[in-house]
């Protein structure tokens, strides 16, 4: 019998994986898992570590709340803080980069 929560975890990785035009056989690769076992997930019959869980999360750039079902879909917040993330991984030289970047945004918004 399968797990409620493996249902729903594979269900979001799923629907995740296709968002952002992953194959199965090219996100396992990412994983380092084979396509038969992101299958088994995917279809709520295999659970996955904390290892595991964390990893898909940061390759489909979501929560694991979220893959987890304990939200709907990832709301502004996340986004906000995983864009954080990001820029204070990045060298001086991309920070200037982005922050072009982000001032010509501002610049069409307030257009």
């Amino acid at each position: 019998m399968k797990k409620e929560i493996n249902i729903i975890l594979g269900e979001r990785i799923k629907k995740s994986r296709k968002q952002k035009g992953y194959t199965r056989e090219t996100f396992a690769e990412m994983l380092s898992v084979s396509t038969r076992f992101l299958a088994a997930i995917e279809s709520g019959e295999a659970g996955v570590s904390i290892s595991t869980l964390k990893n898909i999360a940061i390759q489909l750039d979501t929560s694991t709340d979220y893959l987890l079902g304990l939200f709907s879909e990832p709301d502004d917040e996340f986004f906000k803080q995983s864009a954080v993330k990001k820029i204070y991984s990045m060298d001086k030289k991309y920070l200037i980069i982005v922050n072009k970047i982000l001032d010509n945004i501002d610049d069409i918004i307030n257009a």
